[in-house]
């Protein structure tokens, strides 16, 4: 490793000073600690008309310096308008952007550089507020909330729920079939609507349907109707909670005969880590406690187009809707 260091403006000083006096290279070489080549070097590309000055020295070595460095890759240009519009409209992280030009051959560019030009600022215009591009952070109160009670009911969940998860087919859990879904609902207290998920295990592909309530007939009903359009081989079985939103379970296999529903244990929401998973990211769209948030059904099929599209590690950098239509897009 070198460990060379530029001449400062007091060297240069000194050489020049004891140039006057008439010294030779070799002292003012050992005057300043440095190699003759260096001194040598220095008057010769500095020197104009044989006469050399520090301060001229200095700014045309400030000037080279600015030059030989390489340019920002985020300056200006289409790389960059391609990074920012990836950022600001489709709330891509830097790792995804960056892992994704690269595999679709467009561009080299680390993580690590668009985190720097977004601390910089330069991505995108001045004056735009913090926490912007299009989503809403999780409170921290939000990403982990304790037990908060049950509500009393005469019912028991175990009068509706006939399959455990033990009884899963195996592939389930292993990932290597298409077809095996987790449901949920996300609710929207300042819509007072409640979203529907169902999250495919494979390839992480998404599907919402809003249901105005929670009445298990009603849930029945938008569960049906976001699934009715799939072959069966792509609906072999539907993991959910034991919540009483779903007690109508069997009226989906009454009209979808080729699924099967699981249930969780209660109170263990890593058994349908795929799904829990997803509704974090679906709630940087519909935060929970967030006031004034503009939602609709066009609103919320845009932001399950985007999730779908958003590429994943998991997923070797691919979008869920590339593993499960089983195509390849050019998403940049």
């Amino acid at each position: 490793m070198s460990h060379y260091q530029h001449l400062s403006i007091k060297e240069r000083e000194s050489i020049w000073e004891n140039r006057i006096k008439g010294k030779t290279l070799s002292e003012i070489a050992a005057m300043i600690g440095r190699s003759i080549a260096t001194v040598s070097r220095e008057l010769k590309r500095n020197s104009r008309k044989g006469t050399y000055r520090p301060s001229e020295a200095q700014a045309r070595y400030k000037k080279r310096r600015k030059k030989c460095r390489r340019p920002l890759l985020l300056a200006e240009g289409q790389l960059k308008e391609t990074v920012s519009r990836l950022l600001v409209e489709e709330q891509w992280s830097p790792e995804q952007i960056s892992h994704r030009l690269a595999m679709e051959g467009k561009a080299t560019v680390s993580c690590n550089t668009i985190y720097r030009a977004i601390k910089a600022g330069i991505m995108e215009a001045k004056g735009t507020k913090k926490n912007r591009h299009g989503r809403y952070p999780m409170s921290k109160y939000l990403r982990r909330k304790g037990w908060r009670g049950k509500k009393k009911s005469n019912r028991s969940p175990q009068d509706f729920i006939h399959q455990s998860i033990e009884e899963r087919p195996k592939a389930a859990e292993t990932r290597k079939q298409f077809g095996h879904w987790e449901g949920d609902l996300v609710y929207s207290s300042f819509h007072k609507v409640y979203i529907v998920t169902l999250v495919e295990r494979r390839s992480r592909y998404l599907l919402t349907g809003i249901s105005k309530s929670k009445r298990p007939k009603e849930v029945a009903d938008v569960l049906c109707e976001m699934l009715q359009d799939m072959p069966p081989r792509l609906v072999r079985s539907i993991t959910l909670d034991r919540g009483k939103e779903f007690a109508e379970h069997f009226e989906v296999t009454r009209r979808l005969s080729h699924a099967a529903f699981f249930f969780a244990h209660p109170s263990s929401p890593w058994e349908r880590g795929t799904n829990e998973n997803t509704n974090g990211l679906l709630r940087q769209y519909v935060p929970k406690h967030t006031y004034k948030v503009p939602f609709s059904e066009a609103l919320l099929e845009c932001f399950t187009h985007k999730l779908n599209h958003r590429p994943r590690k998991c997923l070797s950098w691919k979008s869920p809707f590339e593993v499960f239509f089983h195509i390849s897009l050019h998403l940049t």
